[in-house]
């Protein structure tokens, strides 16, 4: 608990992203440390597990109900499109808070010359913001984060997706830049992804940067996507990403509180069976492909893989031995989650060869499509905790079945199946493409149509109404059917 002292301090005082209210002065409670004094060190651990904390449970909440990973058997029917508002406000809320943790840490850095420490928060800043955009579209960025300055801002305007972006890359490239390894973190324990290991951390601010680069691969004429990714990629010891499994910014829970990771604390039968389970779609894709990681990704129930349609009434449908989460594996009091892995850095490499923005044309996308598939197998089975692992012959069987076939659809596909429980990617990576090719049930709300964004939560709305009513307008709407600027849908539309 010592360790994250300084943290909850800020936690309940830092104003949120959408400044949607003042909090006490500092100086009302004797007991709180004056929030400038501080070291940037001090605020790493709790911003890392907060982050890590609010991206898995979105994941299974949001992400794994609208991507068909998985169907809920209780009244929240996500997968149905009916998406309350209490399930919209959640996330707003703890992507803004560790936003602007993520910004505090920043100028704390800047503050008191910590280079290091700048560029981590501008990287952990960077995840959270455009998690926010791509959910929401346009947000408070710019103006956000202001709250407690001499000339507070409590009512930040929303900026563009573009303009987020456009800043998002700027602000990579600046953490790229600064991070030193000849000067070490004082307290590394405080890192609870790389243990201070600074060269990993900027192989991660830079696997983002390709990440962020790619979700604009609709807008390469206005953000020149092609160009920079070009200049990662071909530029590795300027900018050096994920090289292996080894590199992945993995949050490893120690079951020593508070770092401990939510699922554990809820039974099997909560977790999953009584509450989800396996979609249909994603059950039959796996277990038709022959995928081996079926199995960690799932428990068996009954004879035969099956699981449940999504979007369709309870009367068309039975729970008659569907798949289950696998929670020795995922929701265990240690079971790790990951902000990004090496395997979606290869399949952004295999799409950016297929999309000829890298030179080698089918060849080198199939050489990288093949790497990321077994580096996703080779990611769950070392986290595996069963004694039987996939053999090599499992793996040259699957490399076999799903042979690269050159097409947009099956490298989609595949990253689908790899980043199952890893924030919002899979749905992210939807709007961008169009892949998978999900089924979409008879009794979804949203006029049938997959959700293309979140609608804003009904808090931002009241207390921010100004510039709320000006993003609704700027979008043409404040729906889930309006696309968001680099989506597919939305490029269709020029």
């Amino acid at each position: 608990m010592k360790r994250l002292k300084y943290m909850t301090v800020f936690a309940a005082a830092v104003l949120t992203a959408g400044c949607e209210h003042m909090f006490d002065e500092y100086n009302n409670d004797p007991n709180n440390i004056e929030m400038w004094q501080i070291h940037p060190e001090s605020m790493m651990e709790q911003l890392l597990f907060s982050a890590a904390d609010g991206l898995m449970y979105g994941t299974w909440q949001l992400n794994g109900e609208l991507m068909q990973y998985t169907v809920n058997l209780q009244s929240e029917n996500i997968h149905r499109y009916i998406i309350r508002d209490s399930y919209v406000q959640t996330p707003w809320s703890y992507l803004s808070r560790q936003a602007a943790n993520a910004d505090h840490m920043r100028r704390l850095a800047i503050l008191k010359a910590e280079p290091n420490c700048e560029a981590i928060a501008l990287t952990m800043r960077a995840l959270m913001v455009s998690n926010q955009t791509d959910l929401f579209g346009s947000v408070p960025f710019s103006e956000a984060y202001r709250g407690r300055d001499t000339v507070a801002v409590t009512q930040p305007r929303y900026d563009t997706q573009q303009q987020i972006y456009t800043q998002l890359l700027e602000d990579l490239e600046r953490a790229n830049s600064l991070y030193d390894v000849n000067k070490p973190l004082q307290t590394p324990a405080k890192d609870l992804i790389y243990d201070g290991d600074l060269s990993k951390w900027r192989k991660f601010t830079n696997s983002l940067h390709l990440r962020l680069l790619m979700r604009l691969s609709n807008r390469n004429r206005e953000m020149g996507v092609a160009k920079r990714i070009q200049t990662i990629v071909n530029n590795p010891s300027t900018y050096p990403v994920f090289t292996g499994n080894d590199d992945n910014a993995q949050l490893a829970f120690t079951n020593i509180s508070p770092n401990i990771n939510r699922f554990g604390s809820y039974t099997e039968k909560n977790f999953s069976s009584n509450v989800r389970v396996m979609a249909e779609f994603f059950i039959d894709l796996m277990n038709g492909l022959g995928d081996p990681r079926l199995p960690l990704y799932a428990k068996l129930q009954g004879d035969a893989w099956q699981g449940l349609p999504s979007g369709y009434p309870t009367t068309e449908t039975i729970n008659n031995g569907c798949a289950i989460l696998n929670k020795n594996i995922l929701g265990g009091y240690t079971s790790p989650y990951c902000y990004m892995r090496y395997d979606e850095v290869l399949f952004i490499l295999t799409e950016a060869a297929y999309r000829g923005m890298l030179k080698g044309g089918e060849i080198l996308a199939q050489k990288y499509y093949e790497q990321a598939i077994l580096a996703s197998i080779d990611y769950w089975d070392g986290i595996n905790p069963s004694a039987v692992h996939i053999t090599e012959a499992q793996k040259e069987q699957y490399i076999r079945k799903t042979t690269y076939n050159n097409t947009l659809e099956q490298i989609m596909e595949q990253k689908y199946i790899a980043q199952f429980w890893c924030g919002y990617e899979a749905w992210a990576d939807y709007r961008r493409t169009g892949y998978p090719e999900l089924i979409i049930g008879t009794a979804t709300d949203n006029n049938g149509i997959l959700p293309t964004r979140l609608m804003y939560p009904q808090r931002s709305q009241q207390t921010n109404s100004e510039h709320y009513a000006e993003a609704v307008e700027q979008m043409g709407g404040d729906n889930m059917r309006i696309p968001v600027w680099w989506s597919r849908k939305a490029t269709d539309m020029n």
